[in-house]
C-alpha cells in the first residue's frame, strides 16, 4: 500500500491533488486543518500498490501520446523521448527512492480499469476502515466535524462530504450547497421516442405507463413499444396499461420488429415510450443490444432509471456499465422505499447527468413527479421521503 500526505490551502485542492497523483480510487486516511498566518490543510491518502502502478502507467502512456500528437502537429519540433517508468507510481524516482521493476505496467495499463481491481480496492477500503477504527481520526474543527457526520449519516461519500465541509461549517447551509450541484431536466424536448433502461426490478414498466398517462393527460397521442419479452408477464402488464390508457402498443422480439414499430408509430403519434428488458448491466451482450437500439432512425431520448433504495456501490457500479450508452437523463425510482438519499447525490455529482423525474410508489398514473432542485436537496438533507 502507498501512503502519502498532501498539503494545500483548502480540502478541495488537496483532494484534487490526491486524485491527480493516486487516482480517484485512493482512500482518505486522515485530514487536519492548520491555522495561522497561512492556513492550510493536510490530507493523508492511501492506495493499493497495484492500483498506483496501473494509474502511473496510464498517466505515462497518456503523456507520451500527447507529446506525440504535439510533435505531429508541429513537424519541425523533435519528438520528446517517452519518459521511462522506474517506480511503482510511474514517476521518475527521487535519489532516495529504490528503483522498482515495472514489467507488468503495460499489461496493467491496457486493462485499467478492470473489474477485479475494484474487488482489490474494496478489500483495501475495509482494511483502511479498520485502521480508522483503531486510531485514524479526521482532525476537523467541531463545527466542520458536525457537518461531516451529518453528511455521513445520509450516505454522502466521504470525499464529497469533505468537499462540502470545505465550503461551510453550518449545517443549515448544506441544502443550498447541494442545490448548486444538482442538475435537472428543464425542458420537455422535441424527440419523438423516450426509451427507459435500467437494472432488473427498477420499475421501468410501471414508469413507462406513468409517463404515457401524463402524455395522454396533456393531450398528446402516445404509444408504447415493449421489448421486455425476457421477464414472465411483462408484456401482459404493458398490454393492460395500454388498454386502460386507450393507446396502441407493440411487442417487439427483435431489432427488425422494433424498428418497424417505431417507424410506424412515429408517423401517427406525438411520442413513443419504449420499455426495455431489465438485465444484469455487467452483461456485455445486453449493453451492446441497447447500443444498437439507440441507433434507430427516430431520435431517442434515453433515460436511465436507478432505484433510490439501491446501495451506493451498486448504483455507481451499475452506472459504470451503462455510461457507454448515450444517456440523456437519470430518473430515480422507489423514493418511497429508501431511507437515505446521499447515494443520489453521489451519482449526480460523479456523472453530471440531469435528473428527469422521481417515482414515489406503484400507483398508475400517480406516484411520479418531475424532479426539482429543492425536492432533491431536501431529500438528501432530511434523510426521509418527505411529501
Amino acid at each position: 500500500m502507498k501512503i502519502k500526505k498532501f498539503t494545500a490551502r483548502t480540502f478541495s485542492e488537496a483532494l484534487e491533488m490526491v486524485k491527480k497523483e493516486l487516482s480517484q480510487d485512493a482512500i482518505i486516511l486522515s485530514t487536519e486543518e492548520k491555522k495561522g498566518l497561512r492556513p492550510q490543510v493536510e490530507v493523508t491518502a492511501a492506495i493499493d500498490y497495484d492500483a498506483a502502478e496501473a494509474y502511473g502507467a496510464q498517466r505515462t502512456a497518456t503523456q507520451a501520446q500527447q507529446m506525440n500528437d504535439e510533435a505531429q502537429n508541429e513537424p519541425h519540433k523533435p519528438v520528446p523521448a517517452r519518459p521511462s517508468v522506474h517506480s511503482r507510481t510511474g514517476y521518475h524516482p527521487q535519489p532516495h527512492q529504490p528503483v522498482r521493476s515495472t514489467d507488468r505496467a503495460p499489461q496493467l495499463a491496457a486493462a485499467f480499469p478492470v473489474d477485479d481491481l475494484k474487488n482489490e480496492i474494496s478489500g483495501l477500503r475495509s482494511m483502511i476502515e479498520g485502521m480508522k477504527n483503531n486510531g485514524y481520526e479526521l482532525a476537523l474543527p467541531a463545527k466542520k466535524r458536525a457537518v461531516l457526520n451529518f453528511l455521513r449519516e445520509r450516505s454522502v461519500r466521504e470525499e464529497f462530504a469533505l468537499r462540502l465541509c470545505d465550503k461551510t461549517s453550518d449545517i443549515s447551509e448544506i441544502a443550498l450547497l447541494l442545490s448548486s450541484d444538482i442538475k435537472i431536466k428543464r425542458h420537455t424536448g422535441n424527440r419523438k421516442a423516450v426509451m427507459l433502461i435500467g437494472p432488473t426490478g427498477v420499475g421501468k414498466t410501471t414508469t413507462v405507463a406513468k409517463l404515457a398517462a401524463q402524455a395522454v393527460k396533456a393531450g398528446k397521442k402516445a404509444a408504447i413499444i415493449n421489448l421486455d419479452t425476457y421477464r414472465i408477464g411483462a408484456t401482459e402488464q404493458s398490454r393492460i396499461y395500454a388498454r386502460i390508457l386507450g393507446i396502441p402498443i407493440a411487442i417487439a422480439t427483435n431489432m427488425t420488429e422494433f424498428k418497424t414499430s417505431l417507424a410506424k408509430f412515429s408517423e401517427s403519434r406525438d411520442v413513443v415510450f419504449i420499455d426495455t428488458t431489465g438485465r444484469n448491466p455487467k452483461d456485455s451482450d445486453y449493453i451492446n443490444d441497447m447500443a444498437e437500439l439507440c441507433k434507430a432512425a427516430v431520435p431517442l431520448e434515453l433515460h436511465l432509471l436507478m432505484g433510490a433504495n439501491t446501495d451506493d456501490e451498486c448504483m455507481i457500479e451499475a452506472y459504470r456499465a451503462y455510461r457507454n450508452l448515450p444517456i440523456d437523463y437519470i430518473a430515480f425510482t422507489k423514493i418511497d422505499e429508501a431511507v437515505r438519499f446521499g447515494s443520489l447525490y453521489n451519482l449526480m455529482l460523479t456523472y453530471q447527468k440531469p435528473v428527469a423525474y422521481l417515482t414515489t410508489g406503484q400507483r398508475v398514473p400517480g406516484d411520479i413527479e418531475h424532479a426539482t432542485v429543492s425536492r432533491l436537496a431536501n431529500l438528501i438533507v432530511n434523510k426521509e421521503c418527505a411529501a
